[in-house]
């Protein structure tokens, strides 16, 4: 789904002026707005529609119903009564539609959800940079550890454990740095160049790409990993 625009509703979204979208983290569509929203784009606000003078003043919290009108007309607060609705309520407040502010509810999901992807990535980009150097290779590593077996030693009295050299990383030749690649002209005649191996090309530009996501990575999600 391409999105172009999304404006805030009451209960979902109006994507593109076209489709109406739920507030529902499990409607791809509502998934679809928030990577839009991380990529750097913001929704518009809802339509906040205000009343006009008229219906302020017979509103709720305007003019007070008849029978009370009546009553202040009897003990001499009517006039103050009408005078303090319109000083409340001028002619001046002539209504309309304003935009409001964005859910802060789907501020935080996209958040949420950037957050979540960044530490996927980053948690990904780490395991590739431990990876050894094709071009340098790996050395083995040997470690001595329990056989799960135990004989008696006579200096302390106790049951010793039984140990034993085990490899624990094998041994991974570098590749070489280099190779030999033929091609061919249009009339058949072979050319034989050396280049960087292919291998080490790839590992060098992954590795690369890694660094680049670690660096970029905020410290927020590197301490939260």
């Amino acid at each position: 789904m391409i999105i172009e625009t999304v404006k805030t509703k009451e209960d979902g979204y109006f994507v593109n002026s076209t489709w109406f979208v739920p507030n529902d983290l499990d409607n791809r569509h509502y998934q679809d707005i928030l990577d839009w929203i991380n990529e750097g784009n913001t929704p518009e606000g809802p339509d906040v529609i205000e009343q006009d003078y008229v219906a302020l003043r017979t509103g709720p919290t305007g003019y007070a119903p008849i029978h009370e009108q009546l009553a202040m007309q009897t003990d001499g607060t009517w006039d103050a009564h009408i005078a303090d609705v319109k000083a409340r309520f001028p002619k001046t407040i002539t209504g309309g539609t304003t935009i409001g502010d964005v859910p802060q509810h789907i501020l935080d999901a996209a958040a949420t959800k950037l957050a979540a992807k960044q530490l996927s990535d980053y948690t990904t980009a780490i395991a590739r940079l431990a990876r050894y150097i094709v071009a340098d290779g790996r050395e083995e590593v040997i470690e001595s550890q329990a056989t799960g077996e135990q004989v008696f030693n006579e200096e302390t009295d106790e049951m010793d454990d039984v140990m034993a050299d085990v490899v624990t990383v094998t041994a991974i030749e570098p590749v070489n740095a280099t190779v030999e690649v033929t091609t061919y002209d249009d009339e058949g005649d072979a050319t034989i160049s050396t280049v960087e191996n292919p291998l080490i090309t790839q590992d060098n530009a992954e590795r690369a790409a890694a660094q680049a996501i670690v660096d970029a990575t905020p410290q927020s999600v590197k301490d939260a990993a």
